[in-house]
């Protein structure tokens, strides 16, 4: 076994335990078959993730990093209107979910499987909301008592379309002109400058 740096051999196992998934399932995802496929002993996976659940989260949080980072780069690039920012948003978000394949759409549904999963799948949402809160905010007036909800619906409907491109149900140019239509159809009504916003 060739001995590697600790975050390299993260590195190594998080790849081996994608390719678990999209070759064997996700229901053979264990500690001890990661170790197997990844040529380590079982103590090694145990002390990188602890749990399985412990595996899933380290999965999921790899992809939600990588979507940040690409969001905020695509942002950074250009963006100067309501429709901009929510065709680059859909973009990324899409070009991100189908460079990590459709095992993070079944790592994301395993997260469910036990209240602390949930916990933290609720909290990578939260985050996500956070991000879009604040690409959003110079074209937006969010209300507050229902913002939120507003938004997790929009990133629910990123997901499913994400999980049919992954599948090769709709084509990736399909899938961001549907999330950018549904992204703008939904908040162009909460623009400062929309007909009929200041009459309520």
């Amino acid at each position: 076994m060739k001995k590697l740096a600790k975050a390299d051999r993260r590195e190594q196992l998080l790849e081996t335990a994608r390719s678990i998934m999209r070759e064997e399932g996700t229901d053979s995802l264990t500690l001890g078959r990661l170790a197997e496929r990844a040529g380590v002993s079982k103590p090694i996976a145990y002390e990188h993730f602890g749990t399985r659940a412990g595996l899933l989260m380290a999965l999921c949080g790899v992809y939600d990093e990588e979507q940040t980072q690409a969001q905020r780069a695509a942002l950074a690039a250009g963006g100067n209107s309501l429709r901009d920012v929510v065709a680059i948003l859909s973009a990324a978000y899409l070009d991100c979910a189908l460079s990590m394949g459709p095992e993070v759409g079944a790592a994301f549904a395993a997260l469910a499987a036990t209240e602390e999963m949930a916990e933290y799948r609720q909290s990578l949402r939260e985050g996500h909301m956070a991000e879009y809160r604040r690409a959003l905010s110079p074209y937006l007036d969010l209300p507050d008592s229902n913002g939120d909800a507003i938004l997790a619906g929009l990133l629910g409907a990123g997901e499913m379309l994400s999980q049919d491109a992954a599948a090769g149900r709709i084509t990736r140019e399909e899938a961001v002109a549907a999330l950018t239509a549904i992204f703008t159809g939904t908040l162009e009504r909460y623009a400062p400058d929309a007909p009929g916003t200041a009459a309520g």
